[in-house]
């Protein structure tokens, strides 16, 4: 029975692969691999069929079974050299699925007119009965029967043949990694081989070994499968690396399952119960150990995987940028390094017009000195946003086609493979050039969806190797001045200003000290919904300036991942937390305002207030409730509450940071809440602009001086007519 049950594990697990492999390449049409796993599901559930009819003493089940069975490993051995001899091109020509259904019309003729019988024992195992290939004298030198000439012509001289062919072919093209996958395909027909041989030594010690024939065959379509997916050249530490684990992690445990399990097989007839509980807890043995030393190997460099995104993502979170410039950008380069092997790894930063490299070491042969590009020469890029461009995209991609020349050139002349554009919004402010992988690795998609997703990172550190650590570019001199220009420019033209007739919205900035980390945002999701945010970034000055511009930009970024308005909040919590200074919180709200019915969404950050004039009651009330500041939840998800309010015609939104209601005037009297309410129902009749304006300078008449903090305010006013 338990040869019944691991046979239709593995017709499960090959249908479970087969989902994955369709998942997996969605953008490839008819990829062979996915009927390939289909059949050896079907040959796996025949032969557990096979098995379970032999069981029950039926007659007739148990041949055609395994009739049906052997038919399937066919027609995956066949599609195996069709895919070896046509690699790495997925289309099929007639004249080869001409071929392919010759052979395998060939294969059900011979099931079932030269096999004759078969015979399942705990004695003898599998034994398949079939008519002599030759009769008379040549019978006695050629002892040989047809199901021995169709597994010969199965599993060895059509597979060897038809890898033979794919690796003369890849040698003959210019194509490091598709023959590389060749040797690899073909590696993948020396472990069903090598499987086909483990398992009959273990036939000769237990017969009943020859019923998992069928597991030989899926040994290499693992083998495949795995190749399909890897986009990357192999280095030979690597390789020996891989080769080390495999043996320590994953063959020496499933050789102390495999060798446990005849040892205590003889159990199994006494008391099945104590055997199947001695080899879980073997296998759960086996298994806890291979995940330790997995887990301990994957620290060290040549043991790791090439899916480097998570430790990648780690090291770049915890990036220290209070310590020398120099310093922060030797650990940028480490990172990278670490990661991906980089050759070469330079930042550019945006000065007057050019991008210009910084930190690099002034020789006849450093980069400066091969490098002159005006910041228009992205121009087409950043209007398509196209901010991570790989050189092997450029080349075998017609995205590219306009400015591959020009880009081919900037490749060549920088010596670099790829490269990833810092930017906020559409200017260009700097440049990671990234030379060659390890190995000779090109850049792959693997690559683009990492740099995607960790892109926040680098915009980061772009913009601190900007603003902050290239004296050479922005001056010591009354820096913070220049800085609190840009920053205010950089929030002004980055707005998406609501445009509909029934709305009229107003915001108003003011800084008490030049500088700071208020900011409100417009952000345009679609014709009928329209993103607000106001906010408060921890600290003063330039700091909290430069990190008040990266929220802002990030939250743009993020909006590109996901449009579900409770997410977006999470994400920008674990940004300030994992990535900016430690001790950095967020103040503020979000809100989403649906045009269609007039509804908007909001979340509370800890605003400290958010009002709403009804035209029905010609009175101001609070609507905030409680709220939870960003920064300092882990997991700030179950503390958030999204609520929503119908805005009729004439009600109005009004809410300010805690600059505006904590004030004090000379005489020490803190201005509050009770005067804005009474100041907004006093110019509700004003445009939002002139209400929110109204609103600071009652509150400035009020304190006779100048404001101590940062005040920002803004108001949504749902028009009458």
């Amino acid at each position: 029975m338990i040869y019944v049950v691991l046979n239709l594990v593995m017709a499960v697990f090959f249908i479970g692969l087969s989902f994955y492999i369709d998942r997996q390449g969605k953008d490839v049409a008819n990829n062979p691999l996915v009927p390939m796993s289909v059949y050896l599901s079907l040959a796996n559930l025949f032969m557990a069929a096979a098995l379970w009819a032999n069981l029950n003493y039926m007659e007739r089940l148990p041949l055609l079974s395994l009739r049906l069975s052997l038919i399937f490993m066919s027609a995956y051995s066949i599609d195996f050299c069709l895919y070896c001899i046509l690699f790495p091109s997925y289309k099929r020509p007639k004249f080869f699925q001409a071929a392919k259904y010759i052979l395998l019309l060939f294969c059900i003729w011979l099931c079932f007119s030269k096999i004759t019988d078969v015979t399942i024992t705990d004695f003898l195992g599998l034994k398949i009965d079939s008519h002599p290939l030759f009769t008379g004298v040549f019978s006695n030198y050629f002892p040989v029967s047809w199901y021995d000439l169709h597994k010969f012509l199965m599993t060895v001289f059509f597979p060897a043949l038809s890898v033979l062919i794919m690796i003369l072919r890849a040698e003959n093209k210019n194509d490091r990694l598709n023959l590389q996958k060749s040797f690899v395909n073909a590696l993948a027909l020396v472990c069903t081989w090598l499987a086909i041989f483990a398992i009959s030594l273990a036939y000769s010690r237990v017969k009943m070994f020859s019923t998992l024939s069928v597991f030989a065959l899926c040994v290499g379509m693992v083998v495949l499968v795995y190749n399909s997916g890897q986009n990357f050249l192999y280095d030979f530490k690597y390789v020996l690396g891989v080769f080390i684990t495999f043996i320590v992690c994953y063959a020496v445990p499933a050789f102390m399952v495999a060798f446990a399990f005849p040892f205590l097989w003889p159990m199994f007839a006494v008391n099945p119960v104590k055997f199947i509980f001695i080899m879980l807890l073997i296998i759960f043995a086996c298994i806890t150990v291979s995940y330790q030393i997995s887990k301990f190997l994957s620290k060290k460099q040549y043991f790791r995987s090439f899916q480097y995104a998570d430790i990648f993502e780690q090291q770049l979170s915890v990036i220290d940028y209070s310590g020398e410039p120099e310093e922060t950008v030797q650990t940028m380069r480490n990172i990278f390094v670490h990661n991906l092997g980089l050759s070469e790894f330079h930042i550019l930063v945006e000065n007057e017009g050019n991008l210009e490299p910084i930190f690099e070491k002034q020789d006849e042969n450093s980069i400066q000195k091969k490098l002159e590009v005006p910041v228009t020469f992205f121009d087409s890029l950043m209007n398509q946003n196209r901010t991570i461009i790989f050189k092997s995209a450029v080349e075998n991609s017609h995205t590219f086609e306009s400015d591959k020349k020009e880009l081919l050139k900037f490749f060549k002349e920088t010596e670099s493979e790829a490269v990833i554009l810092l930017a906020e919004g559409r200017r260009l402010t700097g440049a990671l050039l990234l030379g060659g992988k390890a190995g000779g690795n090109i850049y792959n998609d693997y690559d683009f969806n990492t740099f995607t997703k960790l892109y926040s990172y680098f915009f980061v550190f772009g913009y601190y190797m900007k603003n902050i650590a290239n004296k050479s570019i922005v001056g010591t001199i009354n820096r913070e001045i220049k800085m609190s220009s840009q920053i205010i420019a950089s929030i002004q033209e980055n707005m998406d200003y609501v445009k509909k007739p029934k709305y009229d919205i107003g915001t108003l900035m003011e800084h008490a000290h030049t500088i700071g980390g208020e900011f409100i945002d417009l952000i345009r999701l679609s014709d009928t919904k329209h993103i607000f945010v106001m906010g408060d970034l921890s600290g003063k000055g330039i700091a909290a300036s430069m990190g008040m511009v990266i929220i802002k930009s990030i939250i743009r970024t993020f909006l590109q991942e996901t449009k579900d308005f409770k997410l977006l909040v999470e994400k920008i919590n674990g940004f300030i937390r994992f990535n900016l200074p430690k001790g950095t919180f967020f103040e503020g709200v979000f809100c989403l305002l649906d045009f269609n019915d007039d509804t908007l969404y909001y979340i509370n950050c800890g605003v400290p207030s958010l009002f709403l004039y009804t035209r029905s009651y010609n009175n101001v009330i609070e609507i905030q409730g409680e709220g939870r500041v960003l920064g300092f939840a882990r997991d700030i998800g179950k503390y958030l509450k999204v609520k929503k309010i119908r805005l009729n015609p004439g009600d109005v939104i009004v809410t300010c940071t805690d600059g505006l209601i904590d004030s004090k005037s000379l005489r020490g009297e803190v201005y509050g809440k009770e005067r804005i309410q009474k100041s907004i129902t006093d110019s509700i009749t004003y445009p939002a602009n002139s209400v929110a304006r109204t609103v600071y300078q009652t509150a400035e008449t009020f304190l006779s001086k100048e404001f101590d903090d940062d005040v920002s305010i803004l108001v949504i006013k749902r028009l009458a007519k």
